[in-house]
């Protein structure tokens, strides 16, 4: 009698749970979750899926495809970034070089300069003061400011001696100005 009623109280149960889940229900979900979604054909629906579940699984790919692009162009200028990078690098050395090699330059003629105005300062200091006054008076004031400026103090105060004194006021004014 037990069996009498355990087995219709069985089906019932069954049936009912084959109403709610799908006669499939229990064993589809797990077989379908185990499997690739791109495990099915081309062009033929999933099964045990609804349209709104198949409209969203293809709004996914749509977006995941959408990422893919965008990691890839993402990439891309990441590389064309080292790129410039590694361009500007490489410019900034080359300028830090040719900087490097013009302030070189730049000393060897300023040395050269120097050099010269040493030689120059050199021979008005030996020459007789009366004869290196008027050879001071025709060279242009900065030039005469320079000479005198670098010369030995007492050597200048006796070439000054013999310089006009229009021309040594206007020069000591600007020695002064230099300093």
């Amino acid at each position: 009698m037990k069996n009498r009623v355990l087995v219709p109280m069985l089906a019932g149960v069954f049936a009912a749970f084959a109403l709610i889940f799908g006669w499939y229900g229990a064993i589809a979900s797990p077989v379908l979750a185990s499997q690739p979604l791109d495990a099915r054909p081309p062009g033929q629906p999933e099964p045990f899926v609804t349209a709104p579940e198949r409209s969203l699984i293809a709004a996914i790919n749509r977006k995941e495809k959408e990422l893919e692009a965008r990691e890839e162009a993402l990439r891309a200028k990441e590389a064309r970034l080292e790129a410039i990078k590694a361009d500007m690098e490489a410019r900034s050395t080359e300028l830090r070089k040719v900087h490097q090699d013009i302030e070189a330059m730049v000393r060897k003629i300023e040395e050269a300069r120097k050099e010269k105005v040493r030689r120059i300062v050199k021979i008005y200091e030996t020459m007789n003061p009366e004869e290196a006054a008027p050879r001071l008076e025709g060279l242009d004031k900065d030039m005469a400011v320079m000479i005198l400026s670098s010369m030995n103090e007492k050597k200048a105060a006796k070439l000054l001696e013999f310089v006009s004194v229009d021309k040594a006021v206007e020069l000591s004014r600007m020695f002064r100005a230099n300093k």
